[in-house]
């Protein structure tokens, strides 16, 4: 079931474009991942999709509905979550209180926010945390709240912003673990630099440079594609056929 449709997205910035053209999709149980170098327009592609920038043209539609012009609270209401690449936790509130707050947003009076926000902690691997203040939590702890708060809101559509940065080649290994496991329930669109971790998650991978699609496809194949190597990897590879 497509639940995320991109079309024709442009914005610029004076000389300076971060989305040109771009189209793309993500189905309930699939991630698409989006790699680019520094400046390529992946944080500002995530925040046409949340709503904190306004596209110049094209249109987003999320679960059928046209967003487009819709705010980040709306959006959120209508099934987005997103992560951050710094995580963004109330420092001085525990890590269930953190969750709680989310699932209380993202549900309706009387629905169960405070099960639901134990259920999620228990699934992101936080229970034996939950009373500890977030602020305190280590950085891999820090990335499951990161998690667990977005899925308490009950999304559709998960945006992950380079979730697996500053983690250690172990850690990495247990976050992908972790999305991987919550992957069905939702449809996944993941910016990512740490490239083995988003290859062994994606369906598919989606490769900008200046806003403009360079590739996409199968992670191997973009992964292998000469203008990725060239343009993304920093080098000129001859790729054998």
């Amino acid at each position: 079931m497509q639940v995320l449709s991109v079309r024709n997205l442009n914005r610029r910035f004076g000389a300076i474009t971060v989305a040109q053209d771009l189209s793309f999709d993500a189905a309930m149980g699939e991630c698409l991942g989006i790699i680019g170098p520094n400046g390529a327009g992946k944080t500002s592609i995530f925040n046409m999709l949340t709503g904190n920038l306004k596209p110049q043209d094209g249109t987003i539609t999320l679960d059928g509905r046209d967003v487009t012009g819709a705010s980040p609270h709306s959006r959120t209401l209508a099934g987005l979550g997103r992560t951050y690449q710094v995580p963004q936790p109330f420092g001085q509130l525990t890590a269930y209180e953190n969750v709680l707050a989310a699932a209380a947003f993202g549900g309706k009076a009387g629905d169960g926010a405070e099960a639901r926000a134990r259920s999620v902690l228990d699934r992101t691997g936080l229970a034996a945390r939950a009373d500890k203040p977030a602020g305190s939590l280590p950085l891999l702890d820090r990335k499951r709240l990161e998690l667990a708060r977005a899925m308490a809101l009950q999304p559709r559509l998960l945006l992950l912003d380079e979730i697996a940065g500053g983690l250690t080649e172990a850690e990495v290994g247990e976050l992908v673990a972790l999305i991987r496991e919550l992957k069905p329930d939702v449809a996944m669109v993941w910016i990512e630099h740490v490239t083995h971790a988003l290859s062994a998650v994606a369906d598919r991978i989606l490769a900008i440079n200046f806003g403009a699609e360079i590739a996409s496809g199968l992670p191997d194949a973009v992964m292998r594609d000469p203008a990725v190597l060239e343009i993304y990897m920093g080098a000129v590879i001859d790729v054998p056929a």
